[in-house]
C-alpha cells in the first residue's frame, strides 16, 4: 500500500501561501470525508460485533484520547526535568511511565487503538531495509483486528478523529473518518475545533486528537517561543540540522543543540498550556465526571543522545544519526507518558515500573465497563501485578529493524541485522551508554524475545485456521 501525504502535496503546490494551504486543505478534508464515510459504513457492515463483544450493555462514559506527538517522557517537569515544562499535565490524577509500541507514528498509533504489538497488527513497514521518507512496503491493519474507535462505533458513539500528523491517519483508512490539519497548526486551533465538535454532541462520544507543535517544524505562538529563555536566530532551528556524524561537533553544533532542545521545552510548555484549556471547557461542561481523558505520546525524540553509538553501529540509509525518531530504540525515543484524569476512580503515579502503549485500549474498555473476547497484548495499566512483565518497542522507520524488550531494570536492544544485541542494566545506566554486549548474558534476552514472537504467530496460524475474519 503507498500513501501520498497531503501535507506534503499542499505544501509543494502552494508554498508560501498559507491560507491557499489551509483552503487546499478544507477542500481535501471534505472529498476525502464522503470517501472515508463510503468505505468505513461498508466495512462496519460487515462485522458481526456480537461475535467479539456484549453489546447489551451500553457503556455511558465519554473518551478523549490525546497524542502529543515527539513528547519526550522525561521532558515532563513531574519526572524532576529542569525546567517546569508541565505544570498542568504534573497535576493530573494518574500518571504512568510507558513504552511505545514503535519509535514512530504509523506502527505507533495503531499500538494505541488495538492494543497489540506492530508484529500482531501488521501496520509497519514490510521490507528488510526500511525508509519511511520513500513510503514503500507500508502495510495496513489486518482486517480481523478491531480498532477502539470501531467498537465504540458499535455503541453508537460518535466518533471523532484529528490529527496534525497526517502519517497518524494512514493505518486507520476505513476505520475513522480523518480531519487532517497542516502540520504547523497550533494546538489551540485543533482543540479548539474539538471543543466545538463536543459542544454539538447528543449521545456518547469518542474523540482522538493528534498534536503536532513538537513535531518539526516547530512554530510556537509568540509568546511561547522565548519562555525559558530566547532561542536564537539560527538557520533550520525549527527543523532539524547537524544529522550527519561529521557535522555533530564544535561551538556551531553545540549552539544549535542547546537552542533546539530549548525551543522543544518552550513549545511542550504550550502544549501544556493549551490542553488545560480543554480541560477547563470539559469542567465549565459539566462534562469532566462523564470523561476518560488520556493524554499520551506516539513516540519520544532524540537530541544527539545516542548520535556516535549509533553512527558507529547501525545502518541508516539516509546517512543521519542522533536525531529525531524510527531510526532507533533508545529511551529517549520510546518513552513516552500515559496520563489519566476525568471518569476514573483509582490515581497512579507509576514514574518507575513501565507500561506499555498496547495497555491504553485494554485500559479503556475496561472502565467502560465493555465486556469482550478480544486478545490483547496489554493490559488494563491500573491492575498490572508483574513489575517486570516483558514490554517490547518495535518496528523501526530507517534501516534495518530493530527490537528493544523491556523487562524491569534491563532492556535488550536487538538489531541482528546490524550486528548488535546490547543489554543495558537500566538501573545503573538511565541513559544506555554502556551496552552489555557479552553474548552469554545477552542471549537470555534474545531466547525471550524469540520465544514471545513465536508464541504470536502460533496463535495468529491457529486463527487463521479457525477462519476467523472480519
Amino acid at each position: 500500500m503507498v500513501f501520498k501525504s497531503i501535507t506534503t502535496i499542499a505544501k509543494s503546490i502552494v508554498k508560501r501561501n498559507d491560507a491557499t494551504k489551509r483552503l487546499v486543505l478544507r477542500v481535501y478534508n471534505q472529498y476525502q470525508g464522503r470517501k472515508a464515510k463510503k468505505e468505513l459504513y461498508l466495512r462496519i457492515k460487515n462485522i458481526d460485533f456480537d461475535e467479539y463483544i456484549d453489546t447489551s450493555n451500553k457503556p455511558d462514559l465519554n473518551v478523549i484520547i490525546l497524542t502529543v506527538d515527539c513528547l519526550r517522557y522525561l521532558n515532563l517537569s513531574f519526572t524532576g526535568y529542569q525546567r517546569e515544562t508541565t505544570p498542568f499535565m504534573d497535576s493530573l490524577k494518574a500518571k504512568f511511565r510507558a513504552v511505545s509500541a514503535a519509535p514512530w507514528t504509523y506502527p505507533s498509533v495503531a499500538s494505541i487503538l488495538t492494543g497489540l504489538y506492530p508484529h500482531n497488527h501488521n501496520a509497519y513497514i514490510h521490507s528488510k531495509i526500511k525508509n519511511f521518507d520513500t513510503l514503500k512496503a507500508f502495510k495496513p491493519i489486518k482486517k480481523s483486528v478491531l480498532t477502539l474507535p470501531e467498537i465504540l462505533f458499535a455503541f453508537g458513539y460518535e466518533i471523532y478523529f484529528g490529527t496534525a500528523i497526517d502519517v497518524a491517519s494512514y493505518p486507520l483508512k476505513s476505520r475513522v473518518v480523518p480531519k487532517l490539519y497542516l502540520g504547523d497548526t497550533p494546538a489551540e486551533e485543533l482543540l479548539n475545533d474539538l471543543r466545538k465538535w463536543i459542544s454539538k454532541r447528543k449521545n456518547s462520544f469518542f474523540a482522538y486528537l493528534q498534536l503536532g507543535d513538537v513535531h518539526e517544524p516547530i512554530v510556537p505562538p509568540e509568546k511561547f517561543r522565548n519562555y525559558f529563555g530566547q532561542v536564537e536566530n539560527i538557520p533550520n532551528i525549527e527543523r532539524w540540522d547537524f544529522r550527519r556524524p561529521e557535522e555533530q561537533k564544535g561551538k556551531e553544533f553545540e549552539k544549535y543543540r542547546r537552542n533546539r532542545m530549548l525551543l522543544y521545552d518552550n513549545t511542550l510548555r504550550y502544549v501544556d498550556y493549551a490542553i488545560e484549556r480543554l480541560y477547563a471547557f470539559l469542567e465549565d461542561s459539566g462534562l469532566l465526571d462523564s470523561t476518560i481523558l488520556l493524554i499520551t505520546a506516539d513516540h519520544g525524540e532524540e537530541f544527539w543522545e545516542h548520535a556516535e553509538l549509533e553512527a558507529e553501529n547501525f545502518y541508516d540509509p539516509r546517512g543521519y544519526y542522533g536525531v529525531g525518531h524510527g531510526h532507533n530504540v533508545f529511551n529517549e525515543i520510546i518513552e513516552v507518558p500515559i496520563l489519566f484524569d476525568g471518569a476514573i476512580k483509582k490515581k497512579g503515579d507509576f514514574t518507575e515500573n513501565r507500561v506499555s502503549s498496547v495497555d491504553i485500549m485494554p485500559t479503556v474498555l475496561d472502565l467502560l465497563g465493555v465486556s469482550h473476547s478480544l486478545t490483547f497484548d496489554g493490559q488494563n495499566v491500573f491492575e498490572v501485578k508483574n513489575k517486570k512483565r516483558p514490554l517490547l518497542s518495535e518496528a523501526a522507520g530507517y534501516g534495518y529493524e530493530k527490537k528493544a524488550l523491556i523487562m524491569g531494570r534491563y532492556k535488550l536492544l536487538y538489531a541482528p541485522d546490524d550486528g548488535v544485541q546490547w543489554l543495558f542494566d537500566l538501573k545503573k545506566d538511565p541513559s544506555e551508554q554502556h551496552p552489555i554486549k557479552d553474548r552469554e548474558v545477552t542471549s537470555v534476552f534474545v531466547d525471550k524475545l524469540n520465544k514471545m514472537l513465536k508464541e504470536d504467530e502460533k496463535r495468529r496460524l491457529i486463527n487463521a485456521l479457525r477462519k476467523v475474519r472480519i
